[in-house]
């Protein structure tokens, strides 16, 4: 709606705009920011790379850790501990394989960020997960031959590793700004 008071003093609009004069900062800033901008990626680069960098060296003394025992003095005295010492080797070889599958829980407790992930990785992903959802339902299910558990948490501790190793190889691919899916179609 017009304003009907105004007074018309014959200067057009465009006219009074132009007349106007210029604002411009005393000096320009892009210079301030885009330093602070520089400086905040390189702080972001170191701070991004170290966590990556423990969770690797993290999966690699597992990896290197060594798994199962050896028998040592009374265990492999004689004949008549053979079956004893072979209950005593199974239960050592079962807890050396939870004591891993908890740490590498751990690790992936620990390189757990949700950040964005593609498509596929998040796919291969969630599918290694319900593979090992089905494992712990088996393990969970009750009267297992101690063969069959300790096949059961040999297959848990590898879908570990397969996740554990997914994940710090997207946090390694997404520190270095590259796509980790043409790593998961030469790989998977």
């Amino acid at each position: 709606m017009a304003d009907l008071t105004a007074r018309d003093d014959g200067i057009a609009i465009a006219d009074a705009l132009n007349a106007l004069p210029m604002e411009m900062p005393e000096r320009s800033a892009w210079p301030a920011l885009a330093a602070r901008l520089d400086q905040r990626r390189k702080q972001a680069r170191r701070m991004v790379r170290w966590p990556f960098a423990a969770a690797a060296a993290a999966l690699l003394a597992l990896a290197l850790m060594p798994r199962g025992g050896t028998l040592t003095g009374d265990d492999a005295a004689g004949p008549h501990n053979v079956a004893t010492s072979a209950t005593a080797t199974n239960t050592a070889r079962l807890a050396a394989l939870m004591t891993e599958s908890a740490q590498l829980e751990r690790l992936l407790a620990a390189a757990n960020d949700d950040g964005a992930s593609s498509g596929s990785t998040a796919a291969l992903g969630l599918q290694m997960e319900d593979s090992l959802q089905h494992v712990d339902a088996s393990l969970n299910s009750g009267a297992l031959t101690d063969k069959q558990q300790f096949s059961l948490w040999q297959q848990r501790v590898n879908l570990l590793r397969q996740i554990a190793s997914l994940e710090t190889s997207r946090h390694y691919y997404a520190a270095e700004g590259r796509n980790l899916d043409v790593a998961l179609v030469s790989a998977y």
